[in-house]
């Protein structure tokens, strides 16, 4: 019996600590999860949040834009990080000495009353891997019929942010679409739907880092400048990282069906940080690639 009466009364006390720890000792933290995500953090994430300078020399530009270090599940962003290509592509198409004919037409001219006159015909643009978006909002002050895409929420998000910010310089704003390599029905949809025609050209940088996704990028650039599509142009650059030789199988992937070739220095800033791939010996050298489609 003694025995029997200690258990109930052990019982009992425990219960009695368990009610008071509930009632009256405040959690040490709190939490809702919404959709799934812990919302402590996400808010946490969001306090990640920073922003990032860039300026754009050609047009006499500086843009403020907002990044990412981590993601709400708490991994780090790859979709909020600007990575190093992205400044070299910006600084290259607006160039004035850019080659490709779908910038060049859209450089702003004044007239001689000095009144600013733009391409009635403006030049479409789709980016791949858009990340924050400096590359798009690059060609959009340009005047270009900009669509960035992603395949990260997170990307869009930002995306969005930053261009807003700079709607009153757009003479139209680019759009933001979510767009996972390798969904086809999803790229077709975008051409029929949002583009309504190929686009002049396809651009994109530091998008060659996963080996697992090269076949669905190479896919995507395909049905986005299709076999016949000889005014469309491919334009991506590349940061080398690891194996030159492995990375470089992606571009040279294309040269059954594709024209080639790597931009030259001369159209680089020559601030000893950008260097072509024959220049491996130099630190974090970045290629710009340009193709177009063989007759």
């Amino acid at each position: 019996v003694p025995s029997t009466m200690t258990s109930v009364s052990a019982m009992i006390l425990w219960r009695t600590l368990i009610f008071v720890a509930l009632t009256f000792i405040p959690p040490v933290t709190s939490y809702t999860i919404l959709g799934g995500i812990d919302q402590e953090k996400k808010d946490d994430a969001e306090s990640k949040n920073s922003f990032v300078t860039e300026k754009l020399r050609h047009l006499q530009k500086q843009v403020e834009l907002r990044i990412q270090s981590h993601e709400p599940s708490g991994r780090v962003s790859m979709a909020g990080t600007l990575w190093e290509a992205s400044p070299l592509l910006a600084d290259y198409i607006t160039n004035p000495a850019c080659p490709l004919e779908a910038f060049q037409r859209m450089r702003i001219h004044d007239d001689d009353d000095g009144n600013v006159r733009l391409q009635p015909q403006p030049s479409t643009v789709v980016e791949l891997g858009s990340g924050v978006g400096l590359a798009s909002l690059a060609a959009a002050f340009l005047g270009c019929r900009v669509f960035a895409t992603d395949g990260s929420p997170s990307s869009i998000r930002l995306m969005n942010e930053n261009f807003e910010k700079y709607a009153p310089d757009f003479a139209m704003p680019p759009r933001t679409l979510r767009l996972d390599w390798g969904d086809m029905d999803a790229a077709q949809s975008l051409i029929q739907s949002e583009l309504c025609c190929l686009p002049d050209v396809i651009m994109a940088s530091d998008v060659v880092y996963s080996y697992s996704a090269r076949e669905e990028l190479a896919a995507t650039i395909r049905l986005l400048c299709p076999k016949g599509h000889y005014l469309g142009r491919v334009v991506i650059a590349h940061r080398w990282r690891t194996d030159p030789a492995d990375e470089g199988s992606f571009f040279e992937s294309f040269d059954d069906d594709f024209h080639r070739e790597e931009v030259g220095l001369e159209f680089l800033p020559d601030d000893g940080y950008h260097r072509t791939r024959n220049m491996m010996d130099m630190r974090y050298p970045i290629s710009i690639f340009e193709m177009r489609r063989k007759c």
